[in-house]
């Protein structure tokens, strides 16, 4: 028997035809849905700035009026967080708790990053002299425990919420220029930048153009994750006696406000505690998705 060759084979008609795309097995596989710790911590995240931003949709009570009538209640309906000493709901002040907290965090980012991120560019890029003398800066400060380094700074500022995030902006410049440095150090290896100098491209429009953008994703990574530290610094102050003075509901007072009934009234400390801890771990969860490779 003969094949005529234009005439397609069976065997070449099984070739030719696409199979059938692999079943998927039941399950997950959003980048997203798929690690629900991370979105776990963006819902912190965005309600702690909800707090922040709007408190009285949140809640309609004062945090500053006591009530004679609930001292040292325990969590209900009405009082999800119980009251403290005065009868003033705890909850309430947590929530308003959070416009102190915040904004104390992010003044001390802020510092941090701008002076930190600079110091380490200029240090990166122009090396020798300049180079030496700004890390031995940095290696001093890093050097010094950092909430001692911060007790300094506030005993030299004064006491205050403004003071205590300035004091802890200080405290961790170094922690952003030893990143942005080795980041530098890094790009300006590259090959683009080499070409970028080899056809006389100017240093400065170099280090704006090439070096800088390409040296920002492992310090953009380190904001939350400083601001995580920022928040255990401001409040361990507040808990000190460092920072907002009575009765304005800083976390860290907060906590310190049920030390002494402890026994009787754990909830005092036990719910702002609570809420400092869940913001800590939710902004070191961002960070690590953040960094390069670690996923979304």
């Amino acid at each position: 028997m003969t094949i005529r060759l234009d005439q397609p084979t069976t065997a070449s008609l099984d070739a030719a035809t696409p199979s059938a795309p692999p079943r998927r097995r039941f399950g997950v596989s959003h980048p997203v849905v798929a690690q629900p710790g991370l979105v776990l911590a963006v819902v912190v995240i965005l309600l702690a700035v909800a707090f922040c931003v709007v408190p009285g949709v949140f809640t309609w009570k004062d945090p500053y009026v006591p009530d004679t009538s609930a001292i040292l209640a325990g969590p209900s309906a009405a009082q999800p967080f119980g009251t403290d000493r005065l009868g003033r709901d705890i909850y309430t002040r947590t929530v308003y708790g959070t416009v102190i907290t915040l904004t104390a965090t992010l003044l001390a980012v802020s510092i941090a990053f701008f002076i930190g991120t600079a110091l380490g560019l200029i240090a990166g890029f122009v090396r020798r002299v300049v180079d030496l003398v700004l890390m031995r800066v940095v290696d001093v400060l890093l050097s010094v425990p950092g909430l001692l380094l911060t007790m300094v700074v506030v005993s030299a500022l004064g006491y205050g919420t403004t003071n205590v995030a300035i004091a802890v902006g200080i405290s961790s410049v170094a922690n952003f220029a030893r990143v942005m440095r080795a980041e530098v150090l890094r790009v300006t290896q590259a090959d683009f930048v080499e070409a970028a100098a080899s056809i006389g491209t100017h240093r400065f429009a170099i280090l704006l153009r090439h070096v800088l953008p390409n040296s920002m994703s492992s310090v953009v990574a380190l904001i939350p994750l400083q601001f995580g530290s920022s928040i255990l610094a401001i409040a361990a102050l507040g808990f000190l006696g460092f920072g907002a003075p009575p009765p304005q509901p800083e976390w860290g007072m907060l906590v310190a406000e049920g030390r002494d009934v402890l026994a009787v009234a754990p909830w005092i400390s036990l719910f702002p505690g609570a809420v400092i801890l869940s913001v800590v771990l939710a902004s070191n969860r961002i960070s690590r998705a953040l960094q390069p490779g670690g996923g979304v």
